[in-house]
């Protein structure tokens, strides 16, 4: 049993080198892979309506579909760029959609996924908005606002948070208590995204590990049998 994690892409354009080289690392996974886990933020923006999907993402989406067609599962752990994913991905793509996190048994191991954004309690401006983002009355203007407006609306957002320098920095001091609290679930391992800053450590409860983005690190976890590996693609 194989699978591969990924997180924080922060897909824009097809054109973009971090699109390419996933587009590159995903056709190479065609037909060994059993499972693999997006974990959040692989869209740059994305909110999902009931017919249409963005063009700019179809290059990627055909990919997903290639690899769920020769018998890959696809579970895709909703970030703070990428929610609401809509039909397309259930329907289309038969892939498990998670809203926020969940303990998925793949063969002997019993891992909780999230996107990691939920690690800090204190961050209560933040919570109040992904509520937001994630609230009924947003799943209506998603309805009724054409998607070109929000595609245009959602991206001058992105740009907006792109202006704030982000510092990486070590999580574990959020993320070790918030896995110790989602291991004692029964998980054997936690694995999320969302810092940007690659983690691999064991604790009593099980393993911790926190991927890097797929923007400069091209960071991604394999999972083989029991065995639980984090690298970075070089083509």
């Amino acid at each position: 049993m194989r699978a591969i994690f990924i997180a924080d892409a922060h897909l824009r354009h097809p054109e973009d080198p971090n699109y390419q080289k996933l587009l590159d690392f995903l056709e190479q996974q065609q037909g060994n892979l059993d499972a693999l886990f997006l974990l959040g933020d692989i869209f740059e923006f994305w909110i999902g309506y009931r017919s249409v999907v963005f063009s700019e993402h179809l290059p990627l989406l055909s990919r997903l579909q290639q690899l769920s067609a020769n018998g890959c599962r696809l579970f895709y752990v909703e970030g703070n760029h990428d929610f609401n994913l809509g039909a397309f991905f259930t329907n289309t793509l038969q892939c498990t959609v998670i809203p926020d996190q969940q303990i998925i048994s793949l063969g002997d191991q019993k891992i909780f996924v999230c996107h990691g954004d939920l690690a800090n309690p204190e961050a209560k401006a933040y919570l109040l908005l992904r509520a937001f983002w994630r609230s009924g009355f947003l799943k209506f203007l998603s309805r009724i606002v054409p998607p070109d407006l929000a595609w245009r609306f959602g991206n001058f957002l992105c740009a907006l948070s792109r202006k704030k320098k982000r510092v990486q920095h070590d999580p574990s001091h959020l993320v070790i208590p918030y896995a110790q609290k989602s291991l004692a679930l029964g998980a054997d391992c936690f694995v999320c995204g969302h810092f940007h800053y690659p983690l691999q450590t064991t604790i009593e409860a099980g393993q911790v590990i926190v991927l890097g983005d797929w923007v400069k690190q091209f960071s991604y976890l394999e999972l083989i049998d029991k065995n639980y590996a984090l690298k970075s693609f070089q083509p």
